[in-house]
């Protein structure tokens, strides 16, 4: 057993399938190739990256060009957001070969009772083949004579107007993706305090969908920005939002992993989430990360919820922080690089 309950419930399950299977959603441990070819596809570069790439059958997003052009069956493991299992169905749909199977796995603390639900409401003749471990497993057989639809990732980016500053911003979001591409009340008071061209090239980590950086392109188109972030869904959506600016680079990194350069700004609403649990570990690496790659006099300006310790890490790191926003609910930190502060 593989102490992974979803893992366990596919792997009593595995003797029916023959050929390619691709596991949509992957988790971390995958099994091993046996009989089949197994082939993984993951939403998260940080995975993707961890697990060799594409040399290890590994694929980064719905899109990803190195992907075979079918297989013999898709498992696909439930996704925390409903939008995003609708569509894992139909990306499915669109890579299975004709007579080859789809499949549901996931368990009950990850919301397997609603997912199955929406399965039977797009494949009305799968069933339920197996349930252990809290988990459930779900199968349905695409008909030998079916034509699979096309999937192209354009069908499924949804346009975001926002209002920012007085600036209509044209944003995009992609079921997964966090918040929805909505604004939240932390990136709204972050931006309330840039009331001035940030000093170049400016980092925009954890981009998201790319609000931030679209904000300070609308304001300053000649401004040198690179945005980063570790999930398919938000690098989809800022390189889409941002594509028509030459000045704009988009990168997939798991935290910095993928970041060179010096900046001379990093701004920043960094995740704290690992999981359902709290987890600053990103944060650390990012202000550690400023310490080293921030250009002198260079800044790094973050929001963060109030309770949460990051003073005391700049403190730390640049000796001296300012708080520059305070609802109660959000900070928005500066820490300055010393002029005369070489790298570490």
């Amino acid at each position: 057993m593989s102490g992974i309950p979803v893992l366990d419930v596919f792997e009593r399950n595995r003797e029916g399938l023959s050929g390619s299977i691709c596991m949509l959603g992957a988790p971390d441990q995958v099994p091993a190739a046996n009989e089949n070819a197994i082939y993984s596809l993951t939403t998260h570069f940080g995975q993707w990256e961890h697990h060799g790439g594409h040399d290890q059958q590994w694929y980064f997003g719905y899109d990803d060009p190195a992907l075979p052009a079918d297989f013999d069956h898709v498992v696909i493991f439930i996704p925390k957001a409903r939008s995003e299992l609708d569509m894992r169905c139909e990306w499915a749909l669109s890579r299975v070969r004709p007579g080859g199977e789809i499949w549901l796995v996931g368990a009950r603390k990850e919301g397997i009772a609603g997912g199955a639900k929406r399965f039977l409401a797009r494949f009305p003749d799968a069933y339920k083949a197996d349930s252990a471990r809290h988990c459930q497993l779900w199968r349905t057989r695409v008909d030998a004579d079916l034509v699979a639809p096309e999937f192209r990732v354009e069908d499924w980016l949804s346009p975001v107007p926002l209002m920012v500053g007085g600036q209509t911003l044209s944003l995009f979001s992609l079921p997964g993706l966090f918040s929805e591409g909505r604004l939240d009340a932390g990136t709204r008071l972050l931006l309330e305090t840039v009331t001035e061209c940030p000093q170049g090239p400016v980092l925009d980590f954890a981009c998201g969908n790319g609000v931030i950086g679209a904000w300070l392109s609308r304001n300053w188109p000649e401004l040198e920005l690179t945005l980063s972030d570790v999930q398919w869904q938000a690098l989809t959506c800022a390189r889409r939002a941002l594509r028509d600016n030459e000045r704009v680079s988009v990168v997939a990194s798991d935290s910095l992993s993928r970041v060179g350069a010096d900046y001379g700004t990093l701004i920043t609403n960094p995740p704290f989430h690992q999981g359902v649990a709290k987890d600053s570990r990103v944060t650390e690496a990012l202000i550690e990360y400023a310490t080293r790659h921030l250009i002198p006099k260079g800044e790094i300006r973050l929001v963060a919820n109030a309770f949460l310790p990051y003073a005391r890490l700049l403190e730390r790191a640049f000796g001296r922080v300012s708080v520059l926003a305070d609802d109660g609910d959000f900070r928005v930190y500066r820490a300055q690089k010393d002029k005369h502060s070489r790298k570490k």
